[in-house]
């Protein structure tokens, strides 16, 4: 008898780079991003300065955002469009010679894969933390009080500031942007949750097209019931309650 085939082949896991390999590849391409109130991180999509960000990030801006690339000196960026419902922002700076990281396939993501995050928490600009996956398919609160759907958990370390940062595979793809924390001190306890890389890939290829974002919404509230799901409210003005 032979052995069951893996669910993954060796060209396809993400197990193939050190923590510190991922981090020498992907530093320069870490955004320290500040508003005016506050700071948060950011990464470069694309040779010519776009920058994925928070939403939260660039919603709590008083005055011009500024990103600093790498070693670079900061410079006032563009804000090409954001999308509440899923917490992401693209940014545009003016800039040559940048390296874009590679956005993944996060539905091949798995729990117990290593995942690197970088960024700036408490102001520290390009901390990498080093955990795992921790769970898949989390559901979390947007800024505009929607859910975030299949998003990654880690315990990789993230804090104030991490907002908008990658979180990697061990491939150094992007899986996942760093978002939100479940804290009752307000600092890190070992519960992360990342925006899905396919999630973003869609939010920023729209925002690129259009610098906005459609989704599908129906406005209603539901629960579990034993034939399916019961409607226990009308969002006002939804769809639904005009239909």
């Amino acid at each position: 008898q032979t052995a069951a085939a893996p669910t993954r082949s060796i060209a396809e896991s993400d197990a193939t780079l050190s923590a510190k390999a991922v981090y020498e590849s992907a530093k320069d391409s870490v955004a320290y991003i500040t508003n005016g109130s506050g700071t948060g991180s950011g990464f470069v999509v694309s040779a010519d300065g776009y920058i994925v960000t928070n939403a939260h990030v660039v919603d709590d801006a008083r005055g011009k955002v500024e990103v600093k690339v790498g070693d670079r000196d900061a410079v006032e960026a563009e804000l090409v469009g954001k999308d509440a419902s899923t917490d992401i922002a693209l940014l545009k700076v003016s800039a040559s010679g940048l390296k874009p990281l590679t956005l993944g396939d996060s539905s091949r993501v798995e729990v117990g894969d290593p995942a690197y995050a970088i960024g700036n928490p408490f102001g520290l600009d390009r901390t990498l933390t080093v955990g795992v996956v921790s769970a898949l398919h989390r559901s979390i609160d947007a800024p505009n009080g929607f859910s975030i759907d299949d998003v990654i958990q880690t315990d990789a370390a993230i804090n104030p500031g991490n907002s908008g940062g990658p979180l990697f595979n061990a491939a150094g793809q992007v899986i996942g942007v760093n978002s939100q924390i479940e804290s009752r001190s307000g600092g890190n306890v070992g519960i992360g949750f990342a925006v899905p890389s396919n999630t973003v890939k869609n939010v920023i290829g729209q925002l690129r097209a259009t610098g906005m974002v459609s989704h599908a919404y129906l406005g209603v509230q539901v629960r579990d019931a034993d034939a399916g799901a019961e409607i226990t409210g009308l969002a006002d003005d939804g769809p639904a309650a005009q239909a």
